[in-house]
Order: structure tokens, then C-alpha cells, then sequence
């Protein structure tokens, strides 16, 4: 790796605290405010770093709420970029990150600074989005599942959902129960579990807004695949967001799941090239890059 200037002796670079906030270089670029700074440090304290004698920092947070996987939610670096980061890495490594991850969905940076600091492309994510969900007019005679809302307050019904969640996706994609029940208490949130008798088999994960709605998760359980669930669960969620009002649906996928793209493909979504980004990341545990087959 190209060793950069900015990584001169007698740049220190240390810890961020709470106290340490009204120091820090904030703006619109990152957009981050003080209470912000803050709330990020209370919640995942120690891994934070900035440099005292010029203000830049770089603050992370636990992605998905796993605290093996920190990511990068603020970066402001216009000197000592790479110092910055590498000490960066070196905390986060240090406290047992799996691995220090760095999205480009609302920031795309120059292809050699992930080349730079060793940020490898780790998942490249594929949008969709379906223009004109419809509500069923006629009932689904031949659906094989019932479904039912997920209710937050339901300890079996969450943990039957993590379950199946660990079951379905990578081990990158994972979701933590406390991501689950954070996801559940969203207003604008619902989680719809397919039951086939009392067995779980599928679930969705809705997000709806005023005219537009957005299929966050949908997973089926590996020992039901291939039988139509997915496409089933599929089309329940497009009616319900549709019931729901939204006039556009939108979703995402990883790149390499070309059975995901099929399926969606199949039942009217349309490819929004503009709206892809990458999951990028220093990784430390070979795990992150495991793929179900």
C-alpha cells in the first residue's frame, strides 16, 4: 500500500468521547450534528477516532446492530485521510470487528481511495422498483400460506423470526434481534410472517410512505424453498403495499443472487441501474464473504 504524507509522527490520532464533540470540524459534508455525534458515540463507545490538533474524525456505529460489524457513518478527513483510517481500522480490529464496513449509497468516493485504504467491494446491491402495484381483485384461491402481522411484543414470534432469518441469508445479512425489534416498533413498518399451520415459512418486511412503498426483507425458510413460497410471499407484499396506497414499490438485492433478480423480474419489477451501490469493507473474518448456495 502506497504510504500517503499526511501520515507524519506527529499526527495523533485518539479516541472520540462525548466530550470531545464540540471540537469536532462538523458540516453538511458529512451531514452530522452534535447531537448526533453524540447519540453514535453512547450507543457504540470506543471505536471512534478523530485528530485533536485539526477536528477530522471518523465515527462509526454497529450496522444492523451487530457490534462485530461497525460502519462508517461520518467522515470528515481533508488532511489526514489516510492516518485517519488506518488508525480507524486498527481500533475496530482491535475490539473484534468482523470487519469495517463503508457504504456508497448516498456518498459514491474516487475508485483509489477504497483502493487506498484496502476497502474492497464486499456485496454490489441491485435495485428495482415496480410502478404500479395492484391490489388483488379476487382472492387468492390457490395461496398455501396465511399470513400474519408480526407483533413486536411477541418474544416467540421474534425469536421464530431471527431464526429463520439466520436460516435464510448470509452471515453478512444477517439480522440481530435487536435489529428486529427496533425494525418492529417503526411506525411505518410491517412485518407479515406466511404460516403454513402453525410452521413459519416465509416473512416480509414492508416499509410504507405516502404514494410509495419499499420491500425491505423477504426470506423463506431453506427446507421450503423451491416449492413457490417466495413467489407467493412476493405477491402478498406487492398487494399489501398496494392496500396501503403506494402508487411505486421499490427493493434491493445483492448482485449475485440472480434467483432473487429472476423472481422479481418475473412479476414486473424493473431494474433502477442509477439507484445501486456497494457494501464496501476492510475485512478481518472470512465469514463476511460466506454465500449460501
Amino acid at each position: 500500500m502506497h504510504h500517503q504524507p499526511d501520515a507524519a509522527a506527529e499526527v495523533v490520532v485518539a479516541p472520540l468521547t462525548r466530550d470531545d464533540v464540540p471540537r469536532l470540524r462538523l458540516g453538511n459534508d458529512p451531514p452530522l450534528t452534535q447531537r448526533q455525534a453524540v447519540n453514535l458515540l453512547l450507543t457504540y463507545p470506543g471505536r471512534s477516532v478523530w485528530i485533536p490538533t485539526t477536528g477530522e474524525y471518523a465515527v462509526v456505529a454497529p450496522w444492523r446492530h451487530r457490534p462485530e460489524l461497525p460502519v462508517i457513518q461520518a467522515l470528515a478527513a481533508f488532511r489526514h485521510e489516510f492516518r485517519l483510517l488506518q488508525a480507524l481500522i486498527a481500533r475496530v480490529r482491535e475490539a473484534g470487528a468482523a470487519a469495517l464496513l463503508m457504504m456508497d449509497a448516498d456518498e459514491t468516493r474516487r475508485a483509489d481511495f477504497y483502493q487506498r485504504h484496502g476497502l474492497e467491494q464486499v456485496e454490489r446491491i441491485q435495485t428495482y422498483e415496480l410502478p404500479s402495484p395492484q391490489v388483488r381483485t379476487e382472492p387468492n384461491g390457490r395461496a398455501r400460506l396465511r399470513y400474519v402481522r408480526a407483533d413486536p411484543r411477541d418474544q416467540a414470534m421474534l425469536g421464530a423470526l431471527v431464526s429463520l432469518d439466520h436460516d435464510a441469508f448470509p452471515w453478512l445479512w444477517q439480522n440481530s434481534a435487536e435489529e428486529f425489534r427496533l425494525y418492529l416498533a417503526m411506525p411505518e413498518v410491517e412485518v407479515w410472517v406466511g404460516l403454513r399451520g402453525e410452521r413459519l415459512v416465509s416473512y416480509v418486511g414492508l416499509t410504507h410512505f405516502p404514494g410509495w412503498g419499499h420491500l425491505d426483507r423477504i426470506a423463506v425458510s431453506p427446507v421450503a424453498q423451491s416449492a413457490g413460497f417466495g413467489r407467493e410471499s412476493l405477491r402478498f407484499a406487492v398487494h399489501r403495499v398496494a392496500e396501503l396506497g403506494a402508487r411505486r414499490m421499490g427493493l434491493s438485492t445483492q448482485g449475485d443472487n440472480v434467483r432473487s433478480q429472476r423472481l422479481y423480474e418475473s412479476v414486473g419489477f424493473r431494474r433502477t441501474a442509477e439507484h445501486d451501490y456497494s457494501v464496501r469493507g476492510v475485512v478481518f473474518d472470512q465469514r463476511l464473504l460466506e454465500r449460501h448456495e
